[in-house]
């Protein structure tokens, strides 16, 4: 997990407040300046062995499942309202998590930072406390100016937290001044182990929760898939009804267009010859310009409901 993950850092671009973004994403999970890198890097390899003294597997997240990776925020004093921050700080491709038993739990150090009055002196920001007071005085107020940035404090954190997608936990170890990560190895082991079966019942009531919700869901999508069922055979018996309607109109049409040609023609049959002959032709004309009569194919062209 630790052995080649120095040179990498190392190698990596430099971002806000000296934090290191390699450009690898398999490493393990830290999060910090070139400054504390060596530091950290010792920290993670003593807290790995003492865990797998302890029983307990370390480990890149395995892909029989999904882990997720929590995200972090840097503030050793988070503030009321999370800042969007650009650049994003580094974070891996998988989590590394450690085996207690079967529940796997995830674990982040990373560096935290501190929000410090700074002013801008050639090119950069400078915490003001940081400038000699004499170099203060003769920076020129015009041009130099001061505001709030955040700066890494050289102080480490461990977040061990819930990788999986049902559950919520987390537990973050802090440094101080008075007291070192270092110095509290053996309690995170201890603490790690006791955490496990919390976790696992965590875990278990939140598949159990999503079990429901997603039975719920598909109770309801059953419920909208009846629904528009219902809507859709009702709009067929409308449909079905109103071109029926159009068909007896069209039946009525014919049979009454039928019985003006029979009854010109019994009485074109009276006349004289040429009368006749004459009547016989515009009857033809007619017939051809209405086209064909068929009151049965206009019913048999009609579907009911069930085939629309």
């Amino acid at each position: 997990m630790v052995v080649g993950a120095y040179e990498v850092f190392e190698q990596g671009r430099v971002i806000d407040q000296g934090f290191l973004k390699p450009g690898k994403q398999r490493l393990v999970d830290i999060v910090v300046t070139k400054q504390q890198l060596e530091t950290v890097l010792k920290i993670a390899n003593q807290l790995f062995l003492k865990l797998e003294a302890a029983g307990h597997r370390v480990m890149f997240a395995p892909s029989d499942r999904v882990y997720s990776r929590s995200p972090i925020d840097e503030h050793e004093q988070p503030p009321k309202k999370p800042r969007h921050r650009y650049p994003a700080l580094w974070s891996p491709s998988k989590p590394t998590v450690v085996f207690v038993g079967t529940v796997a739990i995830g674990l982040t150090l990373f560096e935290m930072t501190e929000e410090l009055e700074a002013r801008y002196v050639d090119s950069e920001y400078i915490p003001v406390s940081k400038i000699p007071a004499q170099k203060l005085r003769r920076l020129h107020p015009t041009f130099n100016w001061t505001t709030r940035m955040d700066f890494a404090t050289g102080r480490l954190c461990l977040r061990a937290f819930c990788p999986y997608p049902n559950a919520d936990w987390s537990r973050s170890w802090k440094e101080s001044n008075g007291s070192r990560l270092h110095s509290q190895l053996d309690e995170i082991v201890q603490q790690l182990t006791d955490a496990a079966p919390v976790i696992a019942r965590l875990v278990k009531e939140g598949e159990e929760l999503a079990r429901i919700r997603r039975q719920e869901w598909q109770e309801e999508l059953r419920r909208l898939e009846e629904k528009e069922e219902l809507r859709r055979q009702a709009e067929a018996r409308r449909n079905a009804r109103s071109d029926l309607l159009t068909a007896i109109q069209q039946w009525d049409e014919i049979k009454r267009i039928q019985a003006f040609f029979r009854d010109a023609e019994a009485s074109a049959s009276e006349l004289p010859a040429e009368p006749q002959r004459v009547a016989m032709e515009k009857l033809a004309q007619a017939r051809e310009l209405i086209g064909e009569l068929d009151a049965l194919k206009a019913l048999m062209e009609w579907r009911v409901p069930q085939e629309r």
